[in-house]
């Protein structure tokens, strides 16, 4: 995997099995960059299916990752064991009056796909939400074509409720909505005999 420039003493927010969440770095720039210029993350992530530019990949770390991360609702995604950054991750559109938000994700190091990732940084980002940030519902939105993302959404217990299409240059997107209830959550720790904080 990619080596990261981020110093090792970068803020540790939540430990999982398998990755970490962190206070993102200037030093990730260059990583966020690489990520959001690469067309295969863009077919599966952005509604225009394509790349950014250099220029609005750093605006975008700088101008809105950067201070989000400060302000405790985007993180750095590392892996445990060796520390390497491997992706970006965030929750957006906070609604406090209903409690709600938008969670986003990136896997940017493909090499680190399809080993649990993905799914252990969301069950991460889920904790946050709920117990730190105090939100009730957590939305989320899933091309069709992206099920390797689907399948880790639904191991962390977000459903479907709802589906549109959209249209990119010719191209249909199906676009799947999903959510997890706050309540739901809670259930499902209980039962499993981790009783929710």
């Amino acid at each position: 995997m990619a080596d990261s420039t981020t110093p090792p003493d970068a803020e540790v927010v939540r430990r999982g099995e398998l990755a970490e969440l962190r206070r993102h770095q200037p030093a990730d720039r260059e990583h966020f960059m690489r990520w959001y210029q690469d067309p295969d993350i863009a077919e599966l992530l952005r509604h225009d299916l394509r790349p950014l530019t250099p220029g609005q990949a750093r605006g975008y770390f700088d101008s809105i990752v950067l201070p989000a991360s400060s302000s405790g609702t985007a993180w750095a995604i590392h892996d445990r064991v060796s520390g390497n950054l491997l992706g970006t991750t965030a929750v957006t559109q906070i609604n406090h009056n209903e409690g709600s938000c938008l969670f986003r994700i990136v896997i940017g190091e493909k090499i680190a796909w399809g080993h649990g990732f993905g799914t252990d940084a969301t069950r991460l980002v889920v904790e946050e939400a709920f117990e730190t940030l105090g939100l009730n519902t957590i939305k989320l939105e899933v091309f069709e074509h992206n099920p390797r993302a689907r399948r880790a959404y639904e191991r962390v217990g977000f459903v479907e409720t709802g589906r549109s299409v959209e249209w990119t240059r010719n191209h249909r997107l199906d676009v799947i909505a999903m959510e997890l209830r706050r309540t739901t959550w809670e259930q499902s720790r209980d039962s499993a005999g981790h009783p929710a904080q």
